[in-house]
């Protein structure tokens, strides 16, 4: 039976014999993504999130935030914080479910602001998803109304999509050996630079990453249905944009806002968004309530770039990596996840993750740079951590 409120529609049936993997492949339509974790209980990784088609794109670079219509084709441009422009445009609609995202912007938030091969920021805005419940084995469609004349989705159409049409068989890929785009004695030199402002009492720690580039041709999808086999992790994700595709295995979270509740594992000082009564650590995540006269996003804001991929303190050592990796990063340092209507976040941290262009594979691998680092071991650290290394399909 289809359930009607106000502005979402939601239909559950029995999914016992679907899979993440399956109800995406059978799922039609363009711009697809998968969001899902190794971990199927109670409390994490309970629920996939699998969707196609969005309404809309919010994208920019530098101090331009673009809002794409794909029902209309047009554009629209806001002048200001990129961030905080998302947070103004971003559709809100109040819906109490069981569910911690129903629905809402899916893309990421890179380290760098600047215009690069891929924006600063990348959203895309879904109003109809599929969840699949692991702990019931039940399927569902939500469809959120964010615009009055929209006419509704044929949800009882994409529920059969799903149950029975027939998904294409699993496509090949291949990918080459990864190649460094920063030298060992560039890397090495890198190093020591980062020390050198430790000896001088500028930073405790540098988190440096280098950059390493493959040939990629074939099935995407197929490339991170491998991953997640080699890589189960907690947070595991495939996104397709316009022109890239981005897939990634994380071990770890930036931030998460449910219910009003904040979690996050950085170190960053949350006296400013949660009252300071209701802060616990437990020796891995800060958590607290989260300030009601502050949205989600606003947490995002503050916790960005997360410490896991700057050192501490974070702001001077944020600094310090644009000075000596002299070049921008891909994905690498940055968050990945969803914004729901319902102003609920989930974000990751954007390692251990794979960036598809055109004919390229590019990855990242970080190292944390103390006083005591040897500059050498680093350099074979991060070679063995290659997502994939010269993996084919």
């Amino acid at each position: 039976m289809i359930k009607h409120t106000l502005r979402t529609t939601i239909k559950k049936v029995n999914g016992d014999c679907l899979t993440p993997v399956l109800i995406f492949n059978r799922l039609q339509g363009t711009r697809k993504f998968l969001l899902e974790s190794s971990a199927k209980h109670e409390t994490t990784g309970r629920y996939s999130f699998i969707g196609a088609n969005p309404r809309k794109t919010y994208t920019g670079s530098g101090t331009t935030l673009t809002e794409i219509s794909h029902l209309t084709g047009k554009y629209y441009s806001y002048e200001g914080d990129l961030v905080r422009s998302l947070k103004q445009v971003m559709p809100r609609v109040s819906n109490h479910t069981e569910y911690p995202f129903t629905g809402g912007a899916i893309g990421y938030i890179r380290f760098n602001r600047e215009q690069s091969t891929i924006p600063a920021v990348n959203f895309q805005v879904y109003d109809t998803i599929v969840i699949y419940d692991h702990v019931k084995d039940e399927l569902t469609v939500i469809h959120t109304n964010i615009d009055a004349e929209m006419a509704e989705p044929n949800i009882d159409a994409i529920i059969d999509q799903i149950l029975n049409s027939t998904a294409a068989a699993p496509s090949t890929f291949s990918l080459g050996a990864f190649t460094e785009q920063t030298t060992q004695q560039q890397f090495e030199e890198q190093v020591e630079a980062a020390q050198q402002l430790m000896l001088a009492g500028e930073v405790a720690e540098i988190v440096l990453s280098r950059k390493l580039q493959a040939d990629f041709s074939g099935d995407p999808f197929s490339l991170y249905r491998e991953l997640r086999v080699k890589l189960p992790s907690p947070y595991m994700y495939y996104i397709e944009f316009g022109d890239h595709t981005a897939i990634g295995a994380s071990p770890e979270s930036v931030v998460n806002v449910y219910n009003g509740q904040l979690k996050t594992t950085t170190t960053t000082d949350v006296e400013a968004l949660c009252p300071k009564v209701s802060i616990q650590y437990d020796g891995i995540t800060l958590s607290g309530a989260l300030s009601p006269t502050l949205h989600a996003i606003d947490a995002l804001t503050h916790l960005l770039p997360a410490d896991h991929a700057t050192g501490k303190p974070k702001e001077a050592a944020a600094t310090a990596i644009q000075a000596i990796e002299q070049q921008q990063r891909a994905l690498y340092g940055g968050a990945i996840g969803y914004i729901g209507f319902n102003g609920q976040i989930d974000f990751a941290l954007a390692s251990r993750t794979l960036l598809l262009q055109k004919d390229k594979a590019i990855t990242e691998v970080g190292a944390t740079v103390t006083t005591d680092s040897q500059a050498k071991e680093l350099y074979e650290t991060t070679n063995a951590q290659a997502l994939l290394q010269a993996e084919k399909g």
